[in-house]
This record gives C-alpha cells, structure tokens and sequence, in this order.
C-alpha cells in the first residue's frame, strides 16, 4: 500500500494539514507570523503541496517553493521548527514510525528551495516576516 493509502488519501492528509496548522499557529517560533493569514486559502496550499509530494491526486499549481517563501527571509531555525511541529503532528496522528520518517525525509530535502541564504539579518531580528520584521 502507498504511503498516501496510508494516510487516508488526500482527506487524510487535508486532516493533518489542518493538525499541523493548530499546532503552527500555537508555535512560538512560528505562530506569531500567521496571525493575518487566510488560513482556509493557506490550508489548501498545503493540502495540495503535501498531497503532491507524497504521491496523492493532487497536483500542485502554486508558487516554487522559492517564490513563495524568499519574501519571508527563512532561517534555518525556522525550517526546524517547522519541521519539529509536522513530527509532532504525525506522532499526534499515530502515523507509523517509518511513514513519518519518510515524510519528514522528503520534506527536509527541501530545505535550500525555502531557506534564504545569504540574507543580513541583525541578530534577534525575526527573519521569517511578519510584522516584526525588518528590512
């Protein structure tokens, strides 16, 4: 059975976009950053992308992860830590151990498409946008 199967097919993985938002509004890493979002429109986006990635029948039309991410000037902190919540999501969901691994694999392989490199930012500064952020 694929991985997706797995997971309950693209519902299944809509379920745990919807856990995985929970759990990054409440990130204290992350949290604050998504206060002003459509999280409904946000939540499709990822439904997609995930559902994608993990070879369900959803394609994915968005933005590159490049696009999407660069104006927000990620860190590293902030891909762990988002990587950090989508493990406690899947453990949550009693997603086997090794389907989670394969997840978090996969997503950690794109790390360079959404880290900014290169980018000056002052120490403490939050770098990931909202409206803290600094130019």
């Amino acid at each position: 059975m694929s991985l997706i199967r797995r997971l309950g097919g693209d519902e299944g993985v809509a379920a745990l976009v919807d856990q995985l938002s929970v759990r990054v509004r409440t990130d204290p890493i992350m949290g604050p950053y998504f206060r002003d979002v459509d999280e409904e429109a946000l939540n499709r986006h990822r439904t997609m992308f995930l559902s994608a990635l993990l070879g369900g029948a959803h394609s994915y039309t968005g933005k590159t992860l490049a696009d999407a991410h660069g104006p927000f000037r990620l860190g590293d902190r902030e891909f762990d830590a988002f990587l950090r919540v989508m493990r406690e999501t899947l453990e949550a969901a009693d997603v086997a151990l090794l389907d989670r691994q394969s997840i978090v694999r996969r997503l950690s392989r794109l790390r360079n498409d959404v880290v900014s490199r290169g980018v000056s930012v002052a120490p403490g500064a939050p770098i990931f946008g909202g409206p803290e952020a600094r130019d």
